[in-house]
């Protein structure tokens, strides 16, 4: 009687697993499970097309001196960016959405802007009163924003000037500092900025 019984809740055990297992095997997926879903997905050669028709429209009514797509905000399709100085010392950043280009953000330094190779963003310089910073633009919510590393003169003692470094707005050592700011300067170059006109927009906004 007693390896009856056993034998009963090996066999409804067994029952039990495989009703579990066959659940999990045809269970609708749903909307987060099992493998992580993409950030974003990749942009498709009609958007760029679109993107790139609307740049050039775009174009005809801006009074701009320079102008680079390049994709600033890291989603897969290039913003339009427009200098308006001898130098592209202030910028604006134009974004393709739904069908029309909108102003996404701008910048404006008068120690200029450059582009990093290694960062592959737009960065600025300042410096003055004993401080320097260096900053890169990113976006959230879509607005442009800066993310600065920075020397600032916080203090003088016995004559010298003593300063603060952050990075993101967070205090880091000396050390980190000059690590990351040499890191920068060896990855700067010149915007790859063109100059405007329509032989230079049919051929750089395709």
């Amino acid at each position: 009687m007693e390896k009856m019984v056993k034998k009963m809740k090996k066999s409804m055990f067994m029952f039990c697993a495989g009703l579990l297992l066959l659940g999990w095997l045809f269970a609708p997926e749903l909307p987060g499970a099992g493998c992580p879903a993409e950030v974003s997905a990749k942009v498709s050669s009609r958007t760029k097309r679109k993107a790139a028709a609307a740049y050039r429209e775009f174009m005809d009514g801006v009074d701009s001196t320079w102008f680079c797509t390049l994709d600033v905000d890291k989603d897969g399709m290039k913003e339009l960016v427009l200098g308006y100085e001898q130098r592209p010392e202030r910028i604006t950043i134009h974004k393709y959405r739904r069908g029309y280009v909108q102003r996404i953000g701008e910048d404006s330094t008068t120690f200029g802007l450059v582009y990093s190779k290694k960062t592959k963003r737009i960065h600025g310089l300042w410096g003055g009163s004993g401080s320097v910073q260096d900053w890169y633009l990113t976006f959230k919510g879509g607005e442009a924003r800066r993310v600065y590393l920075s020397k600032i003169e916080e203090r003088v003692v016995n004559g010298r000037p003593v300063y603060g470094y952050y990075y993101k707005g967070r205090r880091i050592s000396a050390k980190s500092y000059r690590r990351k700011k040499n890191s920068w300067n060896k990855s700067y170059v010149q915007l790859p900025m063109h100059r405007t006109s329509w032989a230079n927009i049919n051929r750089y906004i395709r």
